[in-house]
């Protein structure tokens, strides 16, 4: 069994970048392998509100246990904790910030009381650090990756938190595993020569997911990262699936 913690829903407006349903898309990571996937929709990140987005992402998924809606919050809005509050009123595993293109730091102090809310919660916190290479985008939408030292700031300010980065360079997780060990990360933006096992001499096997970030990368190859690493097994089902059960409570 895998689970795939990086997957979308909706349509990238800047590459071409297949939009399919709900069924279509757990068809898809089906031939891929992957039997359960946490999902989040492109619309919240593009509209002006991201609570559209993630309704129809929730209704999107509904009947579909296989898909497991992560929506996204927005801290630059004021209604912020009124976001917060819908999220945790439907119920769902986890919620997900996009700094970037949200036009926010991480060390801005609305992200602290973002946390504080949180923690009267029951959701877990993933941040998405990018969603494309950046040598690859767009060339009018100047968004670059969540900096790793906004990362590093963030995981140091609260020790207690414990959040899963998606989206994030090879580098960057080894940098901040030299100082923080608050955060997991999977792997679809980290490409090496034999990338899971490199990346195993820095972080624990316990903190990597698998991650496609489906649909902008391919599912296949990010698959085949895992299913071709050079590790033991019982790594490969940690990375693979037990790790995103155990942060997800799934």
């Amino acid at each position: 069994m895998l689970i795939d913690t990086n997957v979308n829903l909706g349509s990238w407006p800047f590459t071409f970048t297949p939009e399919r349903t709900a069924a279509q898309l757990v068809k898809h990571l089906a031939a891929n392998g992957i039997s359960r996937a946490l999902v989040s929709h492109f619309g919240a990140v593009f509209q002006p509100n991201p609570m559209p987005g993630n309704r129809t992402l929730l209704a999107s998924v509904k009947r579909t246990p296989a898909l497991v809606p992560v929506p996204y919050v927005n801290l630059r809005l004021a209604n912020w904790a009124e976001q917060l509050a819908e999220c945790a009123a439907a119920q769902v595993r986890a919620v997900k910030l996009a700094p970037n293109f949200h036009n926010y730091k991480l060390t801005d102090p609305v992200v602290t009381e973002f946390i504080t809310a949180l923690g009267l919660t029951k959701m877990r916190l993933v941040i998405n650090v990018r969603f494309e290479d950046e040598r690859h985008r767009y060339f009018a939408l100047n968004v670059l990756g969540v900096p790793v030292a906004d990362l590093q700031a963030f995981l140091l300010a609260h020790p207690k938190v414990h959040v899963l980065f998606t989206g994030i360079y090879r580098p960057e997780v080894k940098e901040l595993a030299k100082v923080c060990p608050n955060f997991s990360a999977e792997i679809s933006f980290c490409e090496w020569h034999n990338t899971v096992a490199d990346l195993l001499t820095a972080i624990p096997a316990r903190r990597l997911m698998l991650g496609t970030c489906t649909p902008m990368l391919s599912t296949r190859g990010e698959v085949d990262k895992l299913r071709l690493a050079a590790i033991p097994a019982k790594t490969r089902e940690l990375i693979g699936a037990t790790n995103a059960t155990r942060f997800f409570k799934l």
